[in-house]
């Protein structure tokens, strides 16, 4: 079993909860994903994945597929 990472993203685009929770269950929904936490308020996304299995690309992905706007925060 491989190490766990954590990526922070910036997210665009989230209005409300509702909003936090679809962008959280897209990726939630990625193989290598154990959890994702979503606040609409300050547009972070904090991604907890196993490097081996799934991509900050493919995170990244998910979220635009989703209809919203992500990138990797710095």
């Amino acid at each position: 079993m491989s190490a766990s990472a954590t990526a922070h993203l910036h997210t665009t685009g989230l209005h409300c909860q509702s909003c936090s929770m679809l962008v959280q269950m897209e990726l939630e929904d990625l193989p290598g994903v154990t959890s994702a936490v979503s606040d609409f308020r300050t547009g972070m996304t904090d991604v907890v994945y196993d490097p081996e299995l799934v991509t900050i690309e493919s995170m990244v992905a998910a979220v635009v597929a989703a209809g919203y706007g992500a990138e990797l925060a710095e």
